[in-house]
């Protein structure tokens, strides 16, 4: 999993007094308030990673990236496609001065 980093976000004096109780749901769940959503510009399935630091639950921002598992079969066929011939192998060497 690749991660994006997001800048820090100072809490201002305001802003440290302006918090918000939330509640755990029966399923697990927390509604992160609008105004922290908003401060850091996150949107309806933005992903993060959950740890616990220093007994408090952290939340951070990642970027998930897709990846595509490939079966045997087609990993043969990319080793298939990637083989080179008797003259292509001779033609790539001789033009990086390799024979």
């Amino acid at each position: 999993m690749m991660r994006r980093w997001f800048p820090k976000v100072r809490e201002t004096e305001a802003e440290k007094e302006d918090r918000t109780i939330v509640w755990l749901s029966n399923r697990g769940q927390v509604t992160l308030p609008a105004s922290i959503r908003k401060a850091l510009d996150l949107a309806s399935g933005d992903a993060f990673e959950v740890h616990l630091e220093d007994g408090r639950v952290v939340l951070e921002p990642v970027e998930v990236i897709a990846t595509e598992r490939y079966t045997n079969e087609r990993i043969k066929e990319f080793l298939t496609a990637s083989e080179m011939g008797v003259e292509e192998l001779a033609e790539s060497r001789r033009k990086w001065e390799l024979s």
